[in-house]
């Protein structure tokens, strides 16, 4: 990852999340699965899905990019970080 893409995810202005299987470059750089989001109340669960009440920032740290979703997403469960 380099370091221009960590120091945007350092200084981006909204809340950053993951979804993925259990990702240790994540949990590095202190961001949360997509699941928090229910927690935060940002989005809510139907079904088998979650859906954003607002935009919600997904990363994803292979390809360095943001994605911003608006629609329904399904969640992948997360595997025990090691």
């Amino acid at each position: 990852m380099t370091k221009a893409f960590k120091e945007k995810i350092k200084n981006y202005p909204h809340p950053l999340f993951y979804n993925g299987t259990g990702n240790p470059k994540a949990y590095k750089l202190a961001i949360p699965h997509l699941s928090y989001a229910l927690q935060k109340k940002l989005a809510f669960m139907g079904g088998e899905f979650l859906y954003p009440k607002e935009p919600l920032h997904i990363v994803d740290l292979e390809q360095e990019r943001i994605t911003v979703i608006t629609e329904k997403i399904e969640l992948i469960k997360i595997k025990q970080l090691k």
